[in-house]
């Protein structure tokens, strides 16, 4: 990984207040070639409360808790109605490295792979099925508002890459053609380790006008308890929107989250019930966006701290300027089950598609 010293700061701050509004992608086309550069910039002021047992603690953050991205995706005209896809992706993410605020650069979407009216089989580093489906239902998706950032009312098998995590490596993903709107996808990542228990997952799905749907099974391949499921969906229409998903958790939640005691071993799991499970809505009128999210994370069985579950909610203004610039402000909250005070995040920010 590669630190961006602080004086950058002030250069991606520059470019998203100063950037045109209205920024397509840059595109690149001839010999058969076809390949897009595009990304999202995005900025915050978060003012965080960050409880203890005893006390909370106030900070107050620029630029944090946000993934921006820049990504190059592209395909190439082979025979017999084929193409072969690639996309390589690359984050920006805010670290605190020794108290000083630094941007880390990352690699994330990284395949090759081919599509045709067989479907899209693509191989290397991409997102789970599972991740995929929440992402869909969180409208702040990578914002300072994310639902499965902050307020984690999306569990962490929707961050993260590696075995076990929201993004596979070492991957073979299948997604097959849409039949009336409904749609298949697996994906079988291979363990590097010395045990060589490979993950694995699949996922069904179906999108129309008014309503879509998605059922999701993640299994990490050990011995133990590691498994989760999810169902969730959402109906649309009139500008209104009521969303959410409920993931059953099987052992992998549990891992995922670092709520097993520490003696208990990927390959001997105990722990789950860690179930997660969100609601929302978001009305749209015009160019304002309106956004409330409440979930909530269950106490585990056998974990490490008896009560480890937490509650967690949102709302949110989106004011979008254009398709590619919008603002936006809210609020969020996480209460914990246990003696801990409460987290709270009053959040504005700027988000920049291009």
């Amino acid at each position: 990984m590669q630190d961006i010293k602080n004086w950058q700061w002030l250069a991606v701050l520059a470019l998203i207040l100063l950037y045109p509004l209205s920024s397509p992608a840059v595109e690149w086309k001839g010999n058969n070639w076809n390949a897009n550069l595009n990304g999202a910039l995005r900025a915050s002021f978060n003012m965080d409360d960050i409880g203890t047992e005893t006390e909370a603690n106030t900070s107050n953050k620029y630029l944090s808790g946000n993934v921006s991205h820049v990504q190059l995706t592209g395909s190439r005209t082979l025979k017999m109605g084929i193409n072969g896809i690639f996309k390589t992706e690359w984050g920006l993410d805010p670290t605190d490295n020794g108290g000083e605020d630094r941007l880390t650069l990352y690699d994330m979407d990284q395949y090759l792979g081919i599509e045709g009216g067989f479907g899209i089989l693509r191989v290397g580093t991409m997102l789970t099925p599972y991740m995929e489906t929440g992402i869909m239902m969180d409208p702040y998706r990578r914002d300072a508002l994310a639902a499965r950032f902050f307020p984690e009312i999306q569990s962490a098998l929707h961050t993260g890459t590696g075995k076990g995590r929201g993004r596979t490596t070492n991957s073979i993903r299948f997604d097959s053609p849409s039949a009336r709107g409904a749609a298949a996808q697996f994906f079988y990542g291979i363990d590097q380790s010395d045990d060589n228990d490979n993950s694995f997952g699949t996922g069904l799905t179906f999108d129309s006008q008014y309503m879509s749907l998605f059922g999701q099974w993640y299994d990490n391949g050990e011995s133990g308890k590691d498994e989760a499921w999810k169902l969730g969906g959402e109906l649309k229409g009139g500008g209104a929107s009521l969303f959410g998903q409920y993931e059953y958790d099987d052992g992998l939640i549990s891992l995922a989250e670092n709520l097993a005691p520490e003696d208990d071993t990927v390959d001997a799991n105990t722990t789950y019930g860690a179930d997660v499970w969100h609601v929302g809505l978001k009305y749209t009128n015009g160019k304002v966006l309106f956004i409330g999210q409440y979930g909530e994370r269950k106490d585990s069985k056998n974990g490490a701290v008896e009560k480890d579950g937490l509650t967690g909610w949102l709302v949110g203004l989106s004011i979008y300027l254009d398709k590619t610039f919008y603002f936006y402000t809210g609020y969020t909250e996480k209460d914990y089950n246990n003696e801990r005070k409460n987290d709270s995040r009053f959040t504005l920010g700027g988000t920049l598609t291009f």
